[in-house]
């Protein structure tokens, strides 16, 4: 019934339930390992007491935004998420426009994502060999085999393995709990343990901002990559068994469950965290907060391993996210090549295409790296501005139906009579953490201390506008079009 008021046809298995979705997302958005091995620009901006509190600010507003997220997806389950969101709740003399830009800076975040989270795995691996083998000497070329290598693993998982994905997450899942488990005993039974009052209680400016409050405020970045990525589960919608349901749900419990054992695990590892582990060789302090916890280097290779195979899972599961978005946007019509990118296998049942896209772009990008570290880690920081800029994009325009507009769609996933009030504090949550996202990290930055994202992000953006009119407008009308009961919007004028 869903297929059938969105007007597109039903292509792809819907193999997912509710705990595999969730398992799905909480396995994709990794907010707890990450909180492990990501944390480090955090805790230097802001010391252990400040990234907690930014932490939890974060996690509590952030919210609003998932919620908002979920209640759209329950309105319209589709892969195309925020872009399609965008093309219904818009007023219809700029549902188009606005929603083929929102359409290319969610391909691009998420094929961008790819590079940034198998890049990731690669370093991981090298710093493993390196922790073991002190004479090693790390080379950029090897980062970028590990990158072919998970990228290719990943590949094997999104179509040879593509219709049992869903039970393998429930699979990958038990292995997640066990992992999460075994890091928390680890942490508690045997680490070294700071005081109390010197983990909640240190707030530093570890930055030298003029404004040690805003200065504190910079480890929202480090916070934000460990919750975002709810509308994963959107793009999964065709593949959900009773989509406008289930995927809000798992929207939701996925969020909820990642941020609360986010938060334990973060405020364990700070209390085993030690200021000298920032000049660990391997360029990662928390393996040698591993190496000081088990007292043993081969144990902190074995925790990294874990990290290294839970992240590649997350990996994996971001690669079937970016290519049913990517298959979504070019079934519309919005990209080059769409018709044949939006092409469904008959042999392996997925946008076969679609996921070469998602391999590729991966061990693309992470080449750049070998001629320009800024410059690769630019273009992975556009990640983030890219997404959210789409977040913002369908927010806003679903407040604007909500005020100028018919009324909503019914959905059986609804915020109620809360709608609106979420709604905006979305937005202005959303505006306020996207400052944060734009500017550098540190004040008067070099030039590779510089964050050239916003100056790719804008490139991105001309490039799409050129497509645009130089002929994508012809063939991208907009998802919109094929939306039945679009309800009268004579009340908006």
């Amino acid at each position: 019934m869903d297929m059938q008021r969105l007007g597109k046809k039903q292509e792809l298995k819907r193999n997912f339930r509710v705990l595999s979705i969730i398992s799905f997302m909480c396995l994709m958005m990794g907010t707890w390992p990450i909180a492990i091995c990501g944390t480090t620009g955090g805790l230097v901006a802001a010391g252990t007491g400040g990234l907690i509190v930014v932490y939890i600010s974060s996690a509590i507003f952030y919210c609003t935004m998932v919620a908002s997220i979920a209640e759209m997806a329950s309105i319209a389950p589709t892969a195309g998420g925020q872009y399609h969101w965008a093309s219904e709740f818009a007023h219809p003399k700029a549902q188009k426009f606005i929603s083929y830009v929102a359409g290319w800076l969610l391909t691009t975040s998420w094929l961008v994502g790819m590079a940034s989270g198998f890049f990731l795995i690669g370093q991981l691996s090298q710093a493993c060999i390196q922790a073991g083998n002190p004479d090693y000497v790390p080379q950029a070329w090897q980062v970028w085999l590990f990158v072919v290598m998970f990228s290719t693993a990943g590949l094997i998982a999104n179509t040879v393995l593509a219709q049992y994905l869903a039970i393998l997450e429930i699979i990958a899942a038990g292995f997640f709990i066990i992992a999460f488990a075994a890091n928390i005993i680890i942490f508690w039974v045997m680490a070294p343990r700071n005081s109390a009052s010197e983990v909640f209680g240190t707030f530093t400016n570890g930055n030298e901002w003029p404004n040690s409050g805003f200065g504190i405020l910079t480890a929202q970045i480090s916070v934000l990559f460990l919750l975002i990525g709810s509308d994963g589960a959107a793009h999964l919608s065709e593949e959900i068994q009773d989509a406008s349901v289930t995927v809000p749900r798992g929207i939701m419990g996925s969020y909820l469950l990642g941020a609360v054992t986010g938060f334990i695990v973060l405020v364990t590892f700070c209390f085993a965290f030690h200021p000298d582990a920032l000049d660990s060789p391997t360029g990662f302090p928390f393996i040698q907060v591993y190496v000081d916890t088990t007292g043993s280097v081969r144990g902190a290779q074995a925790l990294t391993a874990v990290l290294i195979l839970l992240i590649f899972l997350g990996g994996a599961n971001f690669m079937a996210s970016a290519s049913r978005q990517t298959f979504a946007f070019a079934r519309d019509g919005g990209l080059p090549f769409s018709r044949h990118i939006a092409k469904v296998s008959d042999s392996f049942h997925v946008p076969l295409l679609a996921v070469g896209l998602a391999f590729i772009v991966p061990i693309l990008l992470s080449l750049i790296d070998l001629g320009s570290t800024v410059a690769f880690e630019a273009i992975v920081s556009l990640q983030l501005i890219a997404l959210f800029v789409t977040y913002l994009v369908s927010i806003g325009t679903l407040v604007y139906r909500r005020l100028y507009g018919p009324a909503l769609p019914e959905r059986r996933w609804s915020l109620g009579s809360l709608g609106m009030p979420i709604n905006i504090l979305a937005l202005l949550y959303g505006f306020f953490a996207l400052i944060f996202i734009v500017i550098p990290s540190v004040p008067g930055p070099t030039l590779e201390e510089m964050n050239w994202a916003p100056v790719i992000f804008v490139g991105i953006l001309v490039f799409a506008l050129v497509y645009y009119f130089a002929g994508g407008h012809k063939t991208y009308d907009g998802p919109v079009v094929l939306v039945r009961d679009q309800s009268d919007w004579k009340r908006s004028g």
